[in-house]
């Protein structure tokens, strides 16, 4: 656990939980851009892998924000003060509540496609909302502002973080998932 770390060092298991969602949201960002250009009638499998890959985003998200607030936090680095620290932290933690919304409204939206059918990870999953623009429209919407927001608040996180190394000379490293906080 982070209590018997030294300051500014996360163990092991975060590190890899934090290399998985790195280059998991890095592989489904690359699929987001490449959907619109994809005539429509050959989207299926980039449609299977950006469900399923969102859904394990989701997953993930979500079991970080459980992580985060059961606690405890990590000890900043030297020099580095609390407060600034903390800020980064919870810039962190809101990325990662936005893309668990992001998942969520996903769902709602791929259940509310006409004759689609919902797959994930080479399984179709039984219809649990109806189709129609009910629960589409709204979910499809929130789903594709989520995705700006999150690149928001992804680029603010990472102006901070620039900023707390050449302030506090905290290390461009913490940014990148890894051993330092």
């Amino acid at each position: 656990m982070t209590e018997l770390l030294a300051p500014g060092k996360q163990g092991t298991r975060s590190t890899v939980f934090g290399w998985i969602m790195f280059i998991g949201f890095f592989v489904l960002f690359f699929n987001i851009l490449e959907l619109p250009r994809t005539a429509i009638e050959q989207r299926g499998s980039l449609r299977i892998f950006h469900d399923s890959l969102g859904v394990l985003i989701m997953i993930l998200a979500i079991v970080r924000l459980v992580w985060m607030a059961r606690g405890p936090a990590p000890k900043p680095p030297e020099g580095l003060p609390e407060s600034s620290f903390a800020f980064n932290r919870a810039l962190l933690g809101a990325i990662y509540l936005v893309f668990a919304v992001t998942g969520f409204l996903g769902f709602a939206f791929a259940w509310g496609e006409f004759h689609r059918p919902v797959i994930l990870f080479g399984l179709e999953l039984p219809q649990l909302l109806p189709e129609g623009d009910t629960f589409r429209k709204p979910a499809g919407y929130f789903h594709s502002a989520l995705g700006f927001y999150y690149m928001m608040l992804a680029s603010i996180w990472l102006a901070y973080g620039f900023y707390q190394h050449l302030r506090y000379k905290s290390g461009i490293a913490r940014l990148f998932p890894g051993s330092k906080v």
